[in-house]
């Protein structure tokens, strides 16, 4: 069983790098930065398989936390409601559900009490399709096991669950890869590379901005959608995160964390 999930992960990962290879060649955002291979793929890919290794944690959790006492699943009119919903119609209700408490968990993690964790992904210099995986364990199994919880509690099926994990898999790739697509009057409707480049640019405020993952309607209707028509963002990273796997896991444990603490000083709390 784990050998066969540990190929199906091999063969995707090999899939998504020859695609994003040779679109990255054609509709580059960056043209400068590598397409093939870039410098910090093998920190990204020490990252998905670290996740590998605690991805039933949070379901785990959830399940535990939705249990009687805590919790019961379903329970109420809206979970009736929801068992009722055709699955189509619950796998677009979880989406954009799902999406909406993502861009509030987002936010919180560039407070100043979070931030930290969350700045092991914003480390990236070379934003790439692999960069969705830079995610330290802290900070992605606090925003899975909360919005499984919530999922559960809410009443949405297993089945659901289960048909939008590969939906968040794909746009959170499609989001990070170096594309210069940002979708043209679809902007404001899907998340697209650029509209996530520039969350993760240098330049100015604008790592305060496009917090969604999927939709940017609620950038848009919370003052922080950021995506000027004739720039591109050029810059990326997180001063004073380690570049290796181990110092990044602790980085946020350290005391001695200055320039990252004076970013989250005047970022939201």
């Amino acid at each position: 069983m784990l050998a066969s999930q540990i190929l199906a992960a091999i063969l995707l990962l090999g899939a998504c790098h020859a695609l994003f290879s040779a679109l990255g060649r054609l509709f580059p955002c960056n043209p400068d930065h590598p397409v093939f291979v870039s410098r910090s793929i093998g920190l990204d890919l020490g990252y998905a398989a670290l996740g590998m290794l605690y991805a039933g944690a949070g379901p785990a959790i959830a399940a535990v936390l939705t249990r009687p006492p805590f919790g019961a699943p379903g329970a109420g009119p809206a979970g009736r409601w929801l068992a009722a919903m055709p699955l189509a119609a619950q796998v677009a209700l979880l989406l954009t559900a799902t999406d909406f408490c993502q861009y509030w968990l987002h936010r919180a993690f560039h407070g100043r009490r979070l931030w930290r964790f969350h700045a092991v992904h914003h480390s990236a210099r070379e934003v790439n399709w692999t960069t969705t995986f830079r995610t330290h364990p802290v900070n992605d199994l606090a925003a899975g096991a909360a919005l499984a919880v919530l999922a559960r509690l809410a009443g949405f099926s297993e089945t659901s669950l289960l048909f939008a994990a590969p939906i968040f898999f794909a746009s959170g790739v499609v989001t990070h890869a170096n594309l210069g697509w940002s979708f043209g009057p679809l902007r404001f409707v899907l998340a697209s590379p650029v509209f996530h480049r520039w969350h993760h640019s240098l330049g100015g405020d604008a790592r305060e901005r496009n917090f969604a993952p999927m939709f940017p309607v609620w950038d848009l209707m919370f003052g922080t959608f950021h995506m000027p028509r004739a720039h591109r963002p050029v810059r990326f990273g997180a001063e004073g995160v380690p570049g290796d796997l181990i110092g990044q896991l602790i980085y946020p444990l350290r005391r001695d964390a200055g320039p990252i603490a004076a970013h989250a000083e005047g970022s939201r709390d």
